[in-house]
């Protein structure tokens, strides 16, 4: 599997996201998605298209583990 940061790490992480909620996390502009990787300290990225036959897309999350559980619980 290739993260869009390139091959995983050992602090890549996917969490599923019901697509409808993505604009959420990405917000106006990109705003909210820059604010969660400034609060968090993690790289993330939502994946461009939903899973084949499912309303979910990936959001990818890249950093120690104490930064992708910060990232976890802003985007839950």
């Amino acid at each position: 599997m290739m993260t869009p940061y390139g091959p995983p790490s050992d602090y890549a992480y996917i969490i599923p996201v019901p697509n409808d909620i993505v604009g959420l996390i990405i917000g106006k502009q990109g705003e909210t998605i820059r604010k969660l990787q400034q609060d968090s300290g993690a790289k993330i990225q939502v994946a461009k298209e939903p899973i084949k036959g499912a309303n979910i897309r990936n959001v990818f999350v890249e950093g120690e583990h104490d930064r992708y559980l910060e990232a976890k619980e802003a985007i839950e």
